[in-house]
C-alpha cells in the first residue's frame, strides 16, 4: 500500500501577513475587496472613500462638505500666526491693521470649524501642510515693503480659493449643518478680502487667474457697442 504524499499546510492569511512583516520589515497594505469580489487597491479604496456621501442628523454630507470643513481649519493654522507677525513687523498701518483683524476673524472661522467638526465627527489637520509652511518661511523673510507684498499677497490668493469653495458648497450642499458653516465662512472671508485690498497691495499680478466658463458672451468692439441704425425706407416716385 502507497503511503499517501502530505498534503502542504496552507497558512491563513493573517499569519502570511505577519510572516512578510517579519521577513520584510514591513508590507504594503493589502487590497481592500470590491463589492463585486474582485480585488480593489489601497489607493483606489482610499480614494472611494474620500468621496462617499454618508448620511448625518443634518442631511447628506458629502466630500466637498467635508474639504470646506478642513480648508478652514488649514487655513486658520497658517494665517492666524501671519496675521499675528504682521501686526508687529508690517511696514504700513494699513497692513498692520488688516492683518492683524484677519487673524482675529480666523480664530472665530477656526472655532467654528472645530465645532462642526466634532459634530459631524470629522478629523482635522492640527499643523500647516508643507505648501502653507513654506509660506511661512517665504513671508518671515522679508523685509518692509516686501514684507507687506508677500504677506498680502500669499494669504490674498489663499483666501480666494477657500472663498470659492464656501460659495459652491452653499450653493450645493445637501446637508443643513454644513449649509449655515458655509455662510458663516463666506461672511468672514468675504472680509478678509476686503482688508487684504484695503491694504492697497493687491495688484493684477498678484491675482489668480479668473474662473473658466463656458457660454460666455463674446466681446464686442466699438461699433457694436452703438444702437443699430433704423431700416432704411424706400421712396417711389410718381
Amino acid at each position: 500500500m502507497r503511503t499517501p504524499r502530505p498534503i502542504p499546510a496552507v497558512l491563513p492569511v493573517a499569519a502570511c501577513g505577519l510572516a512578510a512583516s517579519l521577513l520584510l520589515g514591513g508590507c504594503t497594505a493589502l487590497a481592500r475587496q470590491s463589492t463585486d469580489g474582485g480585488a480593489q487597491p489601497a489607493s483606489v479604496a482610499a480614494e472611494n472613500a474620500r468621496q462617499a456621501t454618508v448620511p448625518t442628523e443634518w442631511g447628506p454630507l458629502g466630500p466637498a462638505d467635508r474639504a470646506l470643513i478642513v480648508d478652514a481649519r488649514q487655513a486658520a493654522l497658517w494665517e492666524i500666526p501671519v496675521g499675528r507677525e504682521a501686526a508687529r513687523r508690517a511696514s504700513r498701518p494699513a497692513t498692520r491693521r488688516g492683518l492683524a483683524e484677519i487673524a482675529r476673524r480666523d480664530e472665530r472661522l477656526d472655532g467654528l470649524a472645530r465645532g462642526i467638526a466634532e459634530r459631524l465627527n470629522l478629523p482635522l489637520p492640527d499643523r500647516p501642510t508643507a505648501e502653507q509652511q513654506s509660506w511661512l518661511s517665504e513671508i518671515g523673510g522679508k523685509s518692509g515693503t516686501d514684507y507687506d507684498k508677500t504677506a498680502v499677497a500669499r494669504l490674498r490668493v489663499a483666501q480666494g480659493r477657500v472663498y470659492a469653495l464656501a460659495a459652491a458648497v452653499r450653493a450645493g450642499t445637501r446637508n443643513t449643518l454644513v449649509r449655515q458653516f458655509a455662510k458663516q465662512c463666506e461672511t468672514i472671508l468675504h472680509g478678509h478680502m476686503t482688508l487684504l485690498e484695503g491694504t492697497g497691495f493687491v495688484t493684477v499680478d498678484a491675482l489668480p487667474d479668473p474662473p473658466s466658463v463656458t457660454g460666455a458672451p463674446a466681446p464686442g468692439g466699438p461699433d457694436q457697442r452703438r444702437s443699430p441704425a433704423p431700416p432704411a425706407t424706400s421712396v417711389i416716385k410718381g
